[in-house]
Order: structure tokens, then sequence, then C-alpha cells
């Protein structure tokens, strides 16, 4: 048997898939290239934004720094506490003022001053340049001291909010009054606009943490679970290197500052880090998926361009092995196939009319074989008839003799008269009759015989000559040859439209099955293939009838209610008149 790995469209879709893999590994190779190089594109830039903010940060705060300790060592702040006692009220009330306009230049300075404070215990006023110039009752300077370090950087933090100071002395402990203390209150809200302004380059959120935690600045509150998040798995990191660390969720991005003791963190979530990425993903995904289709449909194309008519050719040609010569195959596109099923169209029109040609032959050959046979007499048949008359000399059986001779003499006048091969059905039916009194006398009451009555319209149809004496003559020979009593043969007819069907059916009990399945296979056989010699006479009748009336008429074989074989004579009727 033909592998099937050895067939055309195994070997067309291979070398489909051949030519076609390279450019999708060429595709998938560059797609996931390409999303390596965005995602690190993307991180680089990342990188790149959170270090530019980081070092704004840290600019401000050291010039903020700077401006605390360049306006603590001007003469109008220094020295105001130590001349407090020589300076009169409306001396105290213009340094005060000198004072607050010096502040306000400090604030005008940075954008991430939010106020300039300056505290004078032993005067018990506060200048500021949003409060102006108030009592300090509450003794502000104490609380600022005492938290002086808590963030362990240069950024102190009192009651939430977070201060530059200058103090003077610098080393005063919390337990002695300052002579002044020179305080820049930092931007919450600035540092919170720039941490937005993050949010707006791509970044999920951003955070400025202050200490080990003490104070973090966050635009968002929900964002404090980030913050949790990243204290689980953050590495240690170098003052002023940038530090990634990766969650399920997140990537994180961070830069510390020693001095100020504060970090600066942005993260990014790993949906819009990949977003690009898994566009490319989608595409990858859409490539594959339109892969497949292609190949899908060029299977199909393939099938149903090459491999269905060569199965339809194959077919045509398998038809043929089984002897149907009148099979064409169609074909609606004119390619090279329609040339092919053309050729065979016409080789088996061909081989069909040479076929017919040889039916036509034998046919003729048949007829005037039995136009020869009609001027004789079969001997078995006479010695059959003869020995017949005999036993009813012997028995003494007068009317016997002279009935089955007058059936003898009708029997021989039809078939020896050599007129035309064509007669009505009616004289068919006559003679078959003939015949079955003939033999019926023959078999005495082994055989029981049921004849339907010829209705009058179907008299006149003309039939070939001696169609029905071959099928009776099978019926005794091989149906009900070896039933001992109880033998029936049954003629009756039926119509189809515009088709007689006269049924010759018996209840012999030897056709089997595959004996019947053979007959039916083989009456579209040529006769010239024809081997069993005993049942050459349904054959003849099946092809006498199809040259006569055409193909669509014949002789249809099939098993008979009865039990045994029933041989169906199909013609077409002609009506009287």
């Amino acid at each position: 048997m033909r592998s099937k790995w050895n067939s055309m469209i195994v070997k067309v879709m291979i070398s489909f898939f051949l030519v076609i893999m390279p450019l999708y590994g060429l595709s998938v190779y560059y797609t996931f290239n390409s999303s390596d190089q965005m995602r690190e594109s993307i991180e680089r830039t990342n990188e790149s934004v959170l270090s530019f903010h980081f070092s704004s940060l840290q600019f401000e705060l050291n010039r903020m720094k700077n401006l605390v300790g360049q306006f603590s060592q001007d003469e109008e702040l220094s020295d105001f506490s130590t001349l407090l006692p020589i300076m009169n009220k409306y001396d105290i009330s213009q340094r005060l003022n000198h004072i607050l306009i010096k502040l306000e230049q400090m604030k005008s300075s940075s954008p991430y001053i939010k106020d300039v404070f300056y505290y004078l215990p032993a005067l018990g006023k506060v200048v500021s340049v949003t409060n102006q110039i108030y009592d300090d009752p509450d003794e502000e300077w104490i609380g600022l001291i005492e938290n002086r370090g808590e963030l362990k950087g240069a950024v102190s933090e009192y009651n939430g909010n977070l201060f530059l100071l200058a103090v003077s002395p610098f080393m005063l402990g919390a337990s002695s009054e300052p002579n002044f203390i020179l305080a820049i209150q930092i931007s919450v809200e600035e540092l919170n606009r720039q941490l937005e302004s993050l949010q707006e380059e791509n970044m999920s959120g951003a955070f400025i943490v202050f200490g080990s935690g003490n104070h973090v600045i966050i635009s968002d509150r929900d964002m404090l679970d980030h913050w949790s998040a990243l204290k689980e798995q953050e590495k240690e990191g170098v003052p002023g290197q940038l530090v990634r660390t990766i969650t399920d969720k997140e990537h994180y991005y961070s830069m510390q500052d020693s001095y100020f003791q504060f970090e600066f963190v942005s993260y990014v979530s790993n949906d819009v880090l990949y977003q690009s990425i898994r566009r490319y993903s989608g595409w990858m995904w859409v490539l594959s998926i339109a892969s497949c289709l292609i190949v899908i449909v060029f299977s199909v194309w393939i099938y149903r361009l090459i491999h269905m008519p060569l199965v339809k050719l194959i077919r045509g040609f398998k038809t043929l092995e089984r002897g149907n010569t009148t099979q064409e195959i169609s074909h609606r596109r004119g390619d090279e196939f329609g040339y092919l099923y053309g050729q065979f169209n016409k080789t088996i029109n061909r081989l069909h009319t040479l076929i017919e040609d040889n039916y036509v032959h034998r046919i003729r050959t048949q007829d005037a074989e039995l136009k020869h046979l009609q001027s004789q007499i079969k001997p078995h048949f006479l010695y059959n008839s003869l020995f017949t008359i005999k036993q009813m000399a012997v028995m003494e059986d007068t009317e016997g003799i002279e009935e089955f001779s007058d059936y003898l003499g009708q029997y021989f006048r039809f078939v020896t008269k050599d007129s035309a091969s064509e007669v009505t059905l009616k004289q068919e039916i006559e003679h078959s009759v003939i015949y079955l009194r003939i033999q019926q006398t023959r078999f005495s009451n082994r055989i029981k015989v049921e004849l339907e009555p010829l209705p009058e319209a179907f008299e006149a149809i003309p039939v070939p000559r001696i169609l029905f004496q071959p099928i009776l003559e099978n019926v005794f020979e091989h149906g009900l040859r070896h039933t001992a009593y109880k033998g029936l043969l049954r003629m009756t007819h039926r119509t189809e439209g515009s088709v007689l069907m006269i049924d010759v059916e018996d209840n012999g009990q030897m056709l089997t099955d595959e004996k019947l399945s053979e007959l039916k296979s083989r009456l579209d056989v040529p006769s010239s293939l024809w081997e069993d010699r005993e049942t050459t006479g349904l054959f003849n009748v099946h092809q006498r009838l199809r040259i006569h009336f055409g193909d669509e008429y014949g002789l249809r074989l099939d098993r008979s209610l009865l039990g045994g074989l029933k041989a169906a004579v199909h013609i077409p009727i002609t009506r009287k008149g």
C-alpha cells in the first residue's frame, strides 16, 4: 500500500512549511529582540528621569542649605541678640523689618522654600515671611532644636514639616537658649508637584523618604503600600547610585543622598512598563495566527486545486476498472486537469463505443445463432418431451398426450418461425405460458406456476423475440432444480412512471447472498468476460434489452420475497393507439 508520506499533497505541504518557517522564525526573533531593546530603552529612560529629578532636588537642598549658612552670618541676623540691651524699641522694630526683607529675598530664591523663619528667643519674637512678625509664646524654637537630627541628616522635622536650620551658637544643646535660629521650611507642595510631574513622564508614581522612613512625601496616600513592598525587597544601595528593585507588580528605581538623608524613589507598573512590549507580543500572536491561517488556507487551496482533482481522476479510473464506461468526469476550471479530464472522457467514450460495437456484434451473432436454433430442436428438450409422451402412453393418458402434443406444436411453431426479431408482448407472454405448461407437465406436481394476466393496454408493446424463455429456463435449471415439492414460480407485472416491470420470481432455497451479489455486479460486465456459462442467458437478455431500448432499461436482479431470485424485466410502455 502506498505510504501517505509519498502523497504529493504531503510533499507540497512540507515544502511550504520549509519556506514559511524561516520567515516566521526571523519574525519571531526580530519581535523578541525588538521587545528586549524596547524594554531596555524604557528602563534607561526611567532611570534618566529619576536621576534628573534626584539631582534637581539635591541641588535645591544644597542651595537652600548654603542660603541658611550665608544669611546666618549676616550681621543684622547674627548680632541682633547681643545688641538687644542697648537698642530702643524703634531700633528693634527697624531691625526686625530689615530681617523680614532679607527673609523674603531668601524665599523668592527657590520654589522649594515655603517659608523662612527667624527665631529670637531673647526677644520672644519670630519673623516669618508668611506670618510677618509675631510673638512666640509656645517657644517653637525649643521643638526645632529638640527634633534636630531626628532624620539623621541636615533636614529636620517638626510638626510634620521639613526644615533646614542654622542655630547660633552651632553646637548649642536643647537645654540652652540660642542667640537665634534661622529656619527654611521646605515646600512639601512643590515636592508633590515634582512627584506628580514624574507620573506624567510614564511613571506610575514616586515618593521621597527622609531618614529611615520617618517622613515620607508621597503624592497619593494609596502609594504607601508600594513603600511597604519596597522596604521588604529593597537592596542596600550606595549613595548617589541608582538601584533597581523588581517585584511581581512593579519596577522600583531609587537613589539615596547621605548628607540630607533622603531617598528618591519612583516606580513603574509592569503593565505600563511592558505595554509596548505586550503590543509587540500581541502582534506576534497576530502573526502566529495569521501564519496558521495562511497555512490552513493554502492547504485547502492546494487540496482543492490539486489533491481533489487527482482523487476525482483516480475514482474515475476505479469506476472504469469496475466496467462502467459511461461515467464521465466534469471539471469547471480550464487548467491542466481540465485537459486530463477531457482526454479521460474521450478515452472512456471511445472504449464505450468499442464495447457497444462488440455487444452489437455479439447480439447480432446471437440473433443469427437464435434463428439457426429456431430451425433446430434442442436434443435434451426433444428427448425430455418424447420421454414425457412415452410415460403418458404407458399410463394410457390419451387426453394428456393430446394436450401435451398441442403445447409442443405451438412451441415449435413459435421458435422455428423465421420472421422479424420483434414480437408483441402478448405473443411473447403466450409463448412463455406454452413453455411453462410443457415444463409443468414434465415436473408434475413438484412446481406450481402463478401467472398474473397481462392488461390489454400493454399487449401491443414490441419486445425482442424469446425474451422470457431464458429467464424461465434459469428458474427450472437453477432456482427450482433441487426442489422436491412445493416449488413456486410466479410471474407478475407492475409499473413505475413510464416503465413496465415484469417480475419472474421463485422460492428456490439455493441462492446465497454472495451469489446474488455476484450476479448483480456482473450485469454491466461485457459478455466477453463472462465465465459462468450457466447464467449466460440472463445476461444475454439484459444486453439485448439495453441495446433494443437503451441503457436505462434491462434486467434487474434481487432477492424475492418468496426466498429465491427475482428477475425484473424493465421495458418502456408503449400504449396501443
